[in-house]
């Protein structure tokens, strides 16, 4: 009994790998104050997946500013293109990333 491992995966997938498998995501774009462009990434559900770490990945590719706040990533300017890109990298399907 000492050998036993509980959790045992059959293929090479961890957890998160099967979340953002599964996981939808919203591109959306919104003007904020003083009328700046804001790349909106939400989340249907972030249990498994490390947002901030998504978050900082994409500020260091599209060199911009944002923060990751509850269920979403916020960044400056106008990314819808590259974020898809850079999430269909990450291991997201294209099929749950829906752009608004």
């Amino acid at each position: 009994m000492d050998d036993f491992e509980p959790y045992v995966y059959t293929n090479d997938l961890i957890p998160e790998e099967i979340s953002k498998e599964s996981v939808k995501v919203f591109v959306k774009l919104e003007t904020r104050k003083y009328n700046k462009p804001t790349t909106i990434i939400q989340f249907s559900d972030t249990a498994d997946i490390d947002i901030t770490d998504i978050a900082k990945n994409l500020k260091r590719k599209l060199a911009c500013g944002g923060t990751a706040k509850d269920q979403s990533i916020l960044l400056q300017g106008d990314h819808r293109d590259p974020v898809i890109k850079y999430l269909k990298e990450m291991g997201f399907k294209e099929e749950n990333i829906i752009v608004e």
